[in-house]
């Protein structure tokens, strides 16, 4: 669902039409915030989360890409971003660093927060919040 900006110019784009940090996008003036999760689709209006946590990163990595290009940014343009990682995940911190420098973020690493902790859906594996600094007239 991609939606028209509010009065007050807020764009906002959903593709999975509001399930709980699918991949959900809103514009306020030159910032964009983003919430992403490992989700390959919705049925039956719940979101279904890839099996692995390596699957579920990539997802995240692909939808953060497209909701920044909805608004014409790129990863470059983010500044912050916060990770949340499911208590069961055994990761350490350094390969769950790399792997986002690698797989998500290209090289181009922001201010990086980490979370243990359950997400709302128990199959969510990590989840992603990224706040990105995206003038409009430099993504127009």
């Amino acid at each position: 669902m991609n939606v028209n900006p509010d009065d007050d110019g807020i764009q906002r784009d959903d593709p999975f039409g509001g399930a709980y940090g699918a991949a959900l996008g809103v514009r306020a003036g030159d910032f964009v915030f983003t919430t992403v999760a490992g989700v390959v689709r919705m049925r039956d209006g719940e979101p279904v989360f890839a099996v692995t946590f390596n699957e579920q990163l990539r997802l995240v990595g692909d939808h953060l890409r497209r909701r920044l290009a909805h608004f014409g940014c790129e990863l470059r343009h983010v500044v912050d971003v916060t990770v949340w990682v499911h208590p069961a995940v055994d990761v350490p911190a350094g390969y769950l660093l790399d792997e986002l420098q690698e797989h998500v973020f290209g090289g181009v690493p922001p201010a990086m927060s980490f979370i243990r902790s359950p997400l709302l859906y128990p199959e969510a594996l990590v989840g992603l919040k990224a706040i990105a600094f995206c003038p409009e007239r430099a993504s127009r």
